[in-house]
């Protein structure tokens, strides 16, 4: 039996090795066939959105100068397109020649009216004077009648004498405050035609920079046509732009903004001045005023491109590639223990190549970098842990760095 057990041994060890390399060489070829992937690890990241904005640089407030005067000729025009002017600057000028008629004949009529008041002047000290007299004579008489010197005859005359006096100084006054009537009332007529050849200056209502005329030489003046110049006021330019509707929903005034110009160097900051009241029916959108922190050298009607930073949060933020969407649905393969899963996900915003995971996907978990149709779910892989940056805090993110690891061999 010894003999036996000695000679089947070395067989048996023979067996044993074999039955080893091949369970080896078995785990090998498993090992062998599991599909390696690259994957992200979900992190949670600040996430500010940037709402991008594209309109143009307009005036602040625009100011429209209009004739005081309507159906005069305009002679000279004294400001042009571009230039900046000064509050109560002579714009144009209009034909003045009625106007100037009138104030030689009003400076005429002047004349006469003052010296009619002083000739009435003239005839109330004498009415004045007739009736002291005939007042200190009636006051003598009415003395002396008592002792008998004065009849009651020549009382009676002096009584009606100082009563035509009285109505006589009475009228020489009526008479006088006429004439003065009429010489004030001339005088307001010189005012009102001084204040049209006044008026017939075209001045800036306000300070600014003139962006657009429309006067012309020999055109008359309407209060129904388009203004004669309209003015930037204070030359101040903002950046204007229309939002969709879901944009609009998210904005309020103060939010900061950066606005790209053709030709400026760097980014232009700026501010949510103005959030419009009400979003157009029509358009489904709504006006948002940007202003900006410099406005020197800017033009109005310049076209511009922007961002509007809107609410800030903390979610899952992973690369578009991760992310598939078809029909309105976005999933995601997650790896976990070596077993690939798809997983339907709730996705947010999407910007500079990252999209927002609001729902779907939990901090820590592996994620494949390059959502592709060649992945099943259940089926085993092999992950490869791809290094990224995260987004900074006040951007979603700008680049994504991805290290690949080398693969254990």
């Amino acid at each position: 039996m010894c003999g036996i057990y000695r000679s089947v041994l070395p067989q048996l060890r023979l067996v044993v090795s074999a039955l080893l390399l091949w369970l080896a060489f078995l785990s090998a070829s498993q090992a062998e066939g599991q599909v390696p992937v690259t994957v992200v690890v979900a992190r949670q990241a600040e996430v500010a959105e940037k709402i991008p904005v594209v309109g143009s640089l307009v005036a602040r407030e625009e100011v429209e100068v209009h004739p005081f005067i309507e159906g005069r000729v305009i002679e000279h025009i004294l400001a042009e397109v571009g230039q900046r002017v000064e509050k109560g600057q002579p714009l144009a000028l209009l034909d003045m020649t009625e106007a100037r008629m009138l104030l030689d004949k009003n400076s005429v009529s002047m004349l006469r009216a003052r010296a009619a008041a002083e000739v009435e002047g003239s005839r109330l000290d004498v009415a004045a004077v007739s009736e002291a007299e005939a007042r200190k004579v009636l006051e003598r008489s009415r003395a002396l009648q008592p002792k008998g010197a004065v009849s009651q005859q020549l009382l009676d005359e002096h009584e009606n004498a100082h009563a035509r006096a009285v109505a006589e100084l009475r009228l020489a006054r009526q008479s006088l405050a006429l004439s003065e009537a009429d010489a004030e009332l001339i005088a307001r007529e010189r005012k009102d035609i001084e204040l049209t050849i006044e008026r017939s200056t075209v001045r800036a209502p306000d300070a600014g920079l003139v962006l657009r005329r429309t006067a012309r030489i020999g055109a008359m003046t309407s209060a129904s046509a388009s203004p004669l110049f309209v003015i930037a006021k204070d030359a101040t330019i903002e950046f204007a732009t229309q939002v969709t509707e879901t944009s609009f929903l998210r904005l309020d005034v103060g939010m900061r903004a950066q606005i790209t110009l053709p030709g400026y160097d760097g980014l232009l900051g700026g501010k949510v001045r103005l959030n419009a009241a009400q979003v157009d029916p029509l358009t489904r959108s709504g006006e948002v005023r940007i202003e900006l922190d410099e406005t020197d050298g800017l033009k109005p009607g310049v076209f511009a491109r922007g961002s509007i930073s809107a609410s800030a949060r903390r979610n899952i933020l992973l690369p578009g590639s991760a992310v598939n969407t078809a029909s309105g649905a976005s999933n995601v393969f997650v790896v976990t223990d070596g077993v690939v899963d798809r997983r339907d996900v709730t996705v947010g915003i999407r910007q500079d190549g990252f999209v927002e995971i609001l729902d779907g996907v939990r901090d820590g978990e592996m994620v494949v970098l390059k959502s592709g149709g060649f992945l099943k779910s259940q089926e085993k892989v092999r992950a490869v842990v791809a290094v990224a940056d995260r987004p900074a805090a006040d951007h979603i993110a700008s680049a994504l760095i991805v290290e690949s690891m080398e693969m254990a061999r």
